[in-house]
C-alpha cells in the first residue's frame, strides 16, 4: 500500500526518493526554516543594540568621571550688579514747518497806474519805507482844492467872530461858519488820505520777495505786489500726540533739524500751544521759536522736531536680567541672611512692571531698592530660595577681558 501511495504521488514506479518529497517542499519544514531565520535576525539585532549601549555608556561614564558632581547644598555661581536709578526720558519726534516771525503779502489800497517801483527782490527794508507809487495827479489837485476851502471858511469864520460882539453878525451865522470850517477840514484830511493811498509802504522790517510789477502797469486792490518776511526768528509749527499734550508747556526746550541740512541742529523753545486737541488727528498744535540771525533758514522749510520729556525715576536692569512667566515679568534679586558667623545668599524672585526699554536696559517698576543686586547671568534654572554665590558683573568681565589679552613674548637674539 505504501508503494502504491508512492507511485501515485510521484507518478512513476519504483522506490521512494531519498528526499521523500519527489521534488516538492514540505510546508511544515518551510515554516520551521522561516522561524529560525527570524530568530537569528532578532538575535543579531539584540547583539548590535547591546554593543552600542555598552559603548555609549562607557563614553558617558568617562565624560562624567572627568567632571566631578557638585556637592549637595553647594551655591550656584551667578553674576550680579546693581540696578541704577534712571529717569524715564521719552523723546518725541515730529515733523514741523517753518514760518517767518511776521509775514505779509503786499497789496495796494486803490487802483491806479504804477509810476515807480522802489525795491528789489531780497532787499532788506524798514517799517514805513516806500515800496511803490501810483499816479497821484488828481489826488494832489484835490488836496490843493481842500486847502483853499479850509482857508476861505477859516477867513469867513474869523470875520463873523469880529462882528458878533457889535450885533452885526448873528450867533447863528457864526455857528454856520464854524460848521463849514469843520467840513472843509475833513475834506482836506480825506484828500490827503486819498493822496497817501497812492503810495505803498512796508508795514514792518523785513525782506521783500519777488515782484511781477513794473512801471506803467495798472494794478488794483487785488493785485499782489510782493511778499515781506521778517526772518529774524522762525516759528516752527508741529503737532504733538495727545498722549504728551498735557506734559508740554510754553518755554520748554526743543531741538529742530532742517531736513535739507541734517548736520545743523538748532535749539529753541516752545512759544505757542493750541487750546484743544484735534478730534480727527488726536494731536495738539504747537509752535516753537528759533533764532535766525544768520538768515540760514527760509520760511516754509521742513524740520524734524525733537522734544524730551523727563518723568519718574525707575531702576534700570539689563535686558538679560528680566524674565517672563505666565504671572508677568520678574527679576532675580540677591537676598542675604545671616546664620551665625556666615552670610548665606539666596535667590529671590521679584515681580516687576516694564516701563520702557532704554539702550540695552529696561526701566522696571517694582519693590526694588537702590542697593539691591540683580542677577544678570546665570538666571536660567534658578529657584526661589536657592543658594547662590554672587560675583560682581564688572569684576567678572574685567577678568575675562584680561584673560583674552595675548601674552607678549620676548624675542631672543
Amino acid at each position: 500500500m505504501l508503494g502504491a501511495r508512492v507511485r501515485d504521488s510521484c507518478g512513476i514506479g519504483g522506490k521512494l526518493p531519498l528526499t521523500g518529497h519527489c521534488g516538492v517542499t514540505d510546508p511544515i519544514e518551510s515554516t520551521d526554516m522561516t522561524l529560525r531565520s527570524q530568530i537569528a535576525i532578532l538575535a543579531g539585532l539584540a547583539v548590535l543594540l547591546g554593543t552600542g549601549w555598552f559603548v555609549t555608556s562607557g563614553i558617558e561614564g568617562g565624560a562624567q568621571s572627568k567632571t566631578p558632581p557638585r556637592a549637595a547644598g553647594a551655591a550656584t555661581r551667578v553674576l550680579v550688579e546693581a540696578a541704577p536709578a534712571s529717569p524715564d526720558k521719552v523723546v518725541v519726534r515730529a515733523v514741523g514747518t517753518g514760518e517767518a516771525r511776521r509775514s505779509a503779502a503786499i497789496f495796494p489800497k486803490v487802483a491806479g497806474e504804477v509810476v515807480a517801483v522802489s525795491f528789489q527782490s531780497q532787499a532788506r527794508v524798514h517799517k514805513g519805507q516806500i515800496l511803490l507809487r501810483l499816479d497821484d495827479a488828481h489826488q494832489k489837485i484835490a488836496v490843493r482844492l481842500a486847502k483853499v476851502e479850509v482857508t476861505e471858511t477859516s477867513r469867513q469864520l474869523k470875520r463873523l467872530e469880529q462882528l458878533a460882539p457889535s450885533g452885526t453878525a448873528s450867533q447863528a451865522r457864526v455857528e454856520t461858519a464854524q460848521a463849514a470850517l469843520e467840513a472843509a477840514t475833513l475834506h482836506l484830511a480825506q484828500a490827503e488820505q486819498d493822496l497817501d493811498d497812492r503810495i505803498v509802504y512796508a508795514p514792518f522790517n523785513g525782506i521783500v520777495g519777488l515782484t511781477d510789477i513794473d512801471r506803467g502797469d495798472r494794478v488794483s486792490p487785488t493785485t499782489r505786489i510782493t511778499t515781506l518776511d521778517d526772518r529774524s526768528e522762525i516759528h516752527v509749527e508741529f503737532e504733538v500726540p495727545e498722549e504728551y499734550a498735557g506734559r508740554l508747556k510754553v518755554d520748554d526746550p526743543v531741538t529742530v533739524r532742517p531736513w535739507t541740512m541734517p548736520d545743523l541742529r538748532l535749539e529753541g523753545t516752545v512759544s505757542q500751544l493750541g487750546s484743544r486737541i484735534d478730534p480727527t488727528t488726536r494731536t495738539l498744535r504747537a509752535k516753537a521759536t528759533i533764532s535766525n540771525t544768520d538768515d540760514l533758514i527760509r520760511p516754509g522749510t521742513s524740520f524734524e522736531v525733537e522734544l524730551s520729556f523727563t518723568g519718574k525715576t525707575y531702576p534700570a536692569a539689563r535686558e538679560v536680567a528680566v524674565l517672563w512667566s505666565r504671572d508677568g515679568a520678574y527679576v532675580w534679586r540677591v537676598a542675604r541672611e545671616t546664620k551665625g558667623d556666615m552670610t548665606v545668599e539666596t535667590a529671590e524672585k521679584v515681580f516687576v512692571k516694564i516701563v520702557r526699554r532704554d539702550r540695552g536696559r529696561i526701566l522696571v517698576d517694582g519693590p526694588l531698592n537702590a542697593d539691591d543686586l540683580i542677577v544678570v547671568e546665570g538666571v536660567q534654572g534658578l529657584r526661589p530660595g536657592q543658594r547662590i554665590q554672587a560675583v560682581p558683573y564688572d569684576t567678572s568681565m574685567a577678568g575675562a577681558a584680561g584673560a583674552e589679552k595675548p601674552m607678549k613674548t620676548k624675542a631672543t637674539p
